[in-house]
């Protein structure tokens, strides 16, 4: 879990924005699929799963689901 000032150390204000809205399903996951993986490399590791397109959409759900548990918890949203 990530609280919410390594959130907002990590993103701008215009990054948390984009993440609220792929959270609420407004915007596509891969505008900010980097960043997301790399605020959370230290939680999941992505390596793990071996590039293949299930596994790709396990990690892209894990990571969805941490960031809006974070949010939540934060109070962003």
């Amino acid at each position: 879990m990530k609280t919410i000032k390594e959130i907002k150390d990590h993103f701008s204000i215009e990054e948390i924005k984009l993440l609220i809205e792929i959270v609420r399903g407004r915007q596509d996951f891969d505008i900010m699929e980097t960043a997301i993986k790399d605020f959370y490399s230290d939680e999941i590791n992505i390596f793990s799963f071996d590039g293949k397109e299930k596994l790709h959409e396990d990690v892209r759900e894990t990571l969805l689901e941490k960031l809006e548990f974070d949010f939540e918890m934060g109070g962003i949203i």
